[in-house]
């Protein structure tokens, strides 16, 4: 079937791809024999190195690599050792280079089923020959969905894309599922955990819809890091079901397809939805939710998506404050949109507000009940007295959660041809008027807010990341389009930078999910990574300590983590009952404010009288946080000694390496007012 150039949609996605070279010639599959023969090299190395003590992280990369090369060097071995084998055709360099994003998501998903594998109690050699499979099995997808060698024409630039969607489609989420259970837990997810086990209708830095799933998945699938993560996966899949609904009715299929893939790939969605779980989480969902029934009612001009667009509306306001923005942009579509002035006239519009706002209910009698508490923090609170010009931090926090790519195509919003006159390719229908003038007022409204923000106040890294859900079927239609692309010279631009955006991303994100788990040799984890790492053990450390001090005085103590919020939330949630032997009581862990500093959710929680005359174990990263003279106006009395707490990588397959060193101190007889 010959592929249309003139709309891909037409073209047969189950025809197999054609190698150049002559036509009518045969091409002969490729032998098996060197995948099988680099499968044997890979299991018996990783099992010897293992025998003789090496790390699962060492012994998994090394006989991965050695099997790889195994495979690219079979045609030379063939050519040596063989007779009378012709020579093999040489890769482009851009097949090289999808070879190795290929090779990194291989050795990703087998990072995380060796670890997982471990985690469920899996022999070491069974764990081994899971994540050998997931591995060895990413390769072979790859070398069936591989980039054609052809050179660049409009359908196989399109193919290459799709391929590559459906690769990512594939890869991304099943690398979420196998990390679940084993990356380490941040102290975000903790504190929000924190949330869960204390449910309420609102919290003083946040709406509740991030405790209310944490709890739900909990309450289904028990304590841990796997079941407190699902949510966030639940989330990523439902943003990128709306992603691709909303860009089919913009784009063609195959740039419908790209912008899914993105969805699951740009830095903030990969990590807000299925990495960890936070706000964004369920934030991202509606506000992708929101930009999918907002354009079926605003351009489509179907009433009942208001009603569709009330609910993600409301269910954002329970996520985060933020999405109110996105409202904003929608009424400036109104107010600039002749068509769209009807609806200022009919009912659909103001229900879609009543709904929203009963959804949201819940909120705002928190807030009534506890002095607007979250509303005065969130309008200012949590700057305090910070008030210095930051519009550069902002455009920086943009890239890094963004990429360059979704800024990149904004002007196209400006212009209203995209393609040539004559060119094989139509403009998509997002190139009208009405799509343009809606993606951008949902994209330069909310985004002008929070530039508003930054002149006098430092912005927070994710605030601008859902802003850019918006922009994902323009920027994937002209990723695929770009050859056709005859604007401002983005076509050239995208062409050159797409590829290596979106391949240095996976490649990123696949070494950086096997150095956290399994390690890589050489190369030790940095302090930073005790903000994540090392807390189970430096928590059973902990208990220990705390059981000494509950038989020696009666009264079990509570620990204090002298930060903001990062010691509390990781100590409280591996301390659970859940993690410790059956029928021990949870080990407590909060902050206060005359020591921390925090003025966060645990002051709500926790006031400092009722620790009055109790014994607290204090944690700190840097032993002057609990020199005597800064806390000993607070305690009765004070163990002289400052103890080291260390961290290490004691999770299954992590080999107990170092990764830092905390401290902590004991105090008897707190005095709240000290």
């Amino acid at each position: 079937m010959q592929r249309s150039l003139v709309n891909p949609d037409l073209a047969d996605p189950a025809a197999p791809l054609k190698a150049p070279g002559a036509e009518g010639l045969p091409v002969r599959a490729p032998s098996r024999l060197p995948w099988s023969v680099g499968m044997a090299v890979d299991l018996a190395l990783t099992l010897a190195i293992l025998s003789i003590g090496w790390t699962q992280g060492a012994a998994n990369l090394v006989g991965f690599l050695a099997g790889a090369l195994v495979c690219l060097a079979w045609p030379w071995l063939r050519r040596t050792f063989g007779p009378g084998m012709t020579a093999v055709p040489g890769a482009t360099g851009a097949g090289i280079a999808s070879g190795l994003v290929v090779a990194a998501l291989g050795l990703s998903l087998r990072g995380g089923a060796v670890a997982t594998g471990l985690a469920l109690g899996l022999p070491g050699w069974l764990a081994v020959v899971g994540g050998l499979a997931f591995a060895w099995g990413a390769l072979a997808v790859g070398r069936r969905l591989r980039w054609p060698d052809s050179p660049q024409t409009e359908s196989s630039a399109a193919e290459r894309w799709r391929l590559a969607a459906f690769g990512i489609l594939t890869a991304v989420p099943l690398m979420h599922v196998l990390y679940l259970k084993v990356l380490p837990l941040m102290p975000e997810e903790g504190y929000y955990w924190n949330y869960a086990v204390r449910p309420a209708l609102g919290y003083l830095d946040h709406p509740p819809m991030v405790a209310w799933l944490i709890g739900l998945s909990q309450a289904l699938f028990g304590h841990g890091a796997a079941s407190l993560r699902l949510p966030s996966l639940a989330c990523g899949v439902v943003v990128i079901l709306f992603v691709y609904g909303l860009a089919r009715h913009l784009v063609d299929r195959p740039a419908a397809l790209v912008s899914a893939a993105l969805a699951a790939v740009l830095p903030y969605l990969f990590t807000a939805t299925g990495t960890m779980t936070t706000p964004d989480a369920p934030l991202a969902a509606a506000w992708a939710g929101s930009l999918y029934f907002m354009h079926q009612a605003l351009v489509g001009g179907e009433g009942r998506a208001w009603y569709g667009a009330g609910i993600a509306l409301g269910l954002g306001l329970l996520s985060k404050y933020t999405i109110a923005t996105l409202g904003l942009g929608a009424l400036a579509f109104c107010v600039l949109d002749r068509r769209a002035r009807a609806w200022f006239l009919r009912p659909e519009p103001y229900l879609a507000v009543l709904i929203a706002l009963i959804l949201f209910a819940p909120v705002i009698y928190w807030n009534w009940a506890n002095d607007w508490a979250s509303f005065r923090f969130q309008s200012g609170g949590r700057f305090g007295e910070d008030t210095r010009f930051s519009l550069h931090n902002m455009l920086g926090n943009m890239l890094i959660v963004a990429t360059p790519l979704p800024l990149v195509v904004l002007p196209l919003l400006l212009v209203g041809r995209w393609t040539g006159r004559d060119g094989p390719v139509p403009d998509p229908p997002h190139a009208s008027v009405r799509n343009r003038l809606f993606v951008g007022c949902v994209v330069l409204l909310p985004l002008a807010v929070f530039a508003w923000s930054a002149l006098s106040h430092l912005p927070r890294l994710n605030w601008t990341g859902p802003i850019w859900i918006a922009t994902l079927p323009l920027l994937g239609w002209a990723v695929v389009r770009a050859d056709v692309l005859r604007r401002l010279g983005l076509g050239t631009l995208l062409r050159l930078t797409a590829g290596p955006v979106v391949g240095g991303l996976l490649v990123l994100y696949a070494v950086f999910s096997y150095y956290a788990v399994l390690g890589i040799p050489g190369v030790p984890y940095p302090r930073t990574f005790a903000r994540a790492g090392g807390w189970p053990g430096a928590t059973d450390a902990l208990r220990e300590v705390g059981d000494r001090i509950e038989r020696e005085t009666g009264a079990a103590p509570v620990v204090v983590g002298m930060d903001k919020y990062n010691i509390a939330s990781q100590v409280s949630f591996f301390g659970a009952a859940g993690d410790g032997p059956e029928g021990r009581l949870p080990l407590r862990a909060t902050t206060i404010l005359a020591l921390s500093g925090s003025r966060l959710m645990f002051n709500f929680w926790d006031p400092p009288e009722q620790f009055r005359d109790g014994t607290l174990i204090m944690v700190a990263r840097h032993p002057e946080a609990l020199a005597t003279e800064r806390l000993a106006p607070h305690f009765r009395e004070l163990d002289p000694e400052i103890h080291p707490l260390r961290l290490t990588a004691s999770w299954p397959g992590g080999n107990g390496r170092r990764i830092d060193q905390y401290y902590y101190r004991i105090g008897y007889g707190y005095r709240p007012h000290g």
